[in-house]
């Protein structure tokens, strides 16, 4: 029989081979799955935090989830050094240039370490003022500032391990990242369970028990990843090999990560805005968008997965040449990402009401999210094209259209959307849901039309 080909909206101009597709996806699925599972690990396991202290304490719950988005800043943060180490070993790796891996991940190293050292510092000293410009009330205040300070304060252990999974990530070696998260993982929930019921004779902490078990597991997953990388990669950090074109390595790892992680840091600091808005509706609506994005996070999981393996493909196939095979790969990663978010969020929409009452929320709360769900698949089905689409532009160095429109539209677009639907209008999180939507429709159709135009093509940005 021939190879079918087919065409569709989405992949117009792109031939598909039927054999091709599977070697294909065969090769992106062994990168994609162990990424998804462990975003879903850290979204199941991160948070058993919630669902944990939820039974016990329903204010911690609120707690928690005011700061949750703030803390992520610092991940972001990080992730301007993770990204731009990953796009450019995959690059070198792709061209044969393996002398110039060792340099790049010594670089990377220094930078996580030193801004992790600054963040840390921030967090612990001015705890009450950025609390406190968060809207947060000042009974949840007293409730997790121990937690805010230690977890955001010993950041360090979180930058270190990301930028060992980055150099793990880059050589196509995505399930110790996997395995080294699940580890932590349940150390924390171990953790946890002392802490929160009081096991082993150990004294009731609540929030702060959660916080103290969280920083033993990343200090420990830390140590782990360090060794993983010495002993299968044959990397060592050597203080005195940093220094050799350090400044180079710097501007190349800067060059792109910087804007990319820029990106990032300005769509979290919408979402920080936009919580803002939220933590005046309520303790009932900041509890409820609390669950609500712990179940899209789940979601979420699927197409990060695709979306990342998919610029790890893209990035090798940028460094050896093959412009066109990398065109139809990431169409066709869109199409599939696409297909399964509607999927997944189809099966989570018709089973609303028994994943609610896994959190046993009170009546307000259940009846705010409830109203919700049903938002949830406009919203997921247009972020699917930002998490994959611009994943590959960055991957194939083009970096400066998509950063440009990812940074003015969350900024601007999705919160004046939220601030007029969801505060002006009075709709609540369901305005404050459509608002995300319509921002991610219209950033998602412009990032397919840039690919579409094919001049993210010749923007290798390895170095030579």
């Amino acid at each position: 029989m021939k190879d079918r080909k087919f065409r569709s909206p989405i992949s117009a101009g792109v031939g598909f081979n039927i054999k091709e597709y599977r070697r294909e996806e065969g090769e992106l699925f062994s990168l994609a799955i162990p990424i998804f599972l462990e975003f879903l690990l850290i979204n199941i396991m991160g948070n058993v935090d919630i669902i944990m202290l939820g039974k016990t304490s329903p204010e911690a719950v609120g707690a928690l989830g005011g700061i949750r988005q703030l803390l992520l800043i610092q991940n972001v943060i990080f992730s301007f050094i993770c990204i731009g180490t990953t796009i450019l070993i995959t690059q070198l790796i792709g061209a044969g240039k393996w002398s110039e891996v060792e340099g790049i991940a010594d670089a990377a190293i220094v930078m996580n370490l030193l801004i992790a050292i600054v963040i840390g510092g921030l967090y612990i000293i001015g705890y009450h003022e950025i609390l406190t410009g968060m809207k947060l009330p000042g009974e949840l205040i007293e409730i997790i500032k121990y937690y805010f300070r230690m977890v955001g304060g010993l950041c360090v252990f979180q930058a270190l391990t990301m930028t060992y999974s980055a150099i793990m990530k880059a050589h196509g070696n995505t399930r110790e990242v996997l395995y080294i998260n699940l580890g932590v993982h349940m150390i924390n929930i171990m953790g946890n369970t002392i802490f929160i019921y009081g096991l082993a004779g150990m004294p009731v902490l609540g929030v702060t028990g959660v916080g103290i078990s969280t920083i033993v597991a990343r200090g420990a997953g830390c140590i782990v990843a360090h060794r993983i990388v010495k002993k299968y990669y044959g990397f060592t950090f050597k203080l005195e090999r940093v220094g050799r074109r350090l400044t180079e390595k710097i501007k190349y790892i800067l060059t792109i990560g910087f804007p990319i992680g820029g990106q990032h840091f300005c769509w979290s600091l919408a979402q920080i805005i936009i919580l803002s808005f939220v933590n005046t509706m309520g303790t009932n609506a900041i509890e409820a968008r609390t669950y609500l994005m712990l179940v899209t996070s789940f979601i979420i999981a699927f197409s990060l997965g695709l979306g990342q393996g998919t610029a790890l493909q893209v990035g090798r196939m940028i460094g050896s040449g093959e412009r066109e095979s990398v065109y139809k790969k990431c169409i066709r990663s869109t199409m599939l990402a696409l297909v399964i978010a509607v999927t997944i969020t189809s099966i989570v929409i018709f089973n609303k009401n028994g994943i609610m009452s896994v959190f046993d929320p009170s009546e307000g709360v259940l009846m705010i999210a409830q109203q919700v769900f049903i938002w949830f698949l406009f919203l997921e089905s247009g972020r699917v094209f930002n998490i994959v689409i611009i994943a590959s532009l960055h991957a194939a160095g083009d970096i400066k259209f998509p950063v440009a429109v990812g940074v003015v539209s969350p900024l601007f677009l999705a919160v004046s959307l939220a601030w007029i639907l969801g505060v002006g209008l009075n709709l609540g999180l369901i305005g404050i849901w459509a608002a995300n939507g319509i921002e991610e429709w219209i950033r998602g159709i412009t990032m397919l039309i840039r690919w579409r135009s094919k001049k993210w093509q010749n923007k290798e940005t390895h170095l030579r």
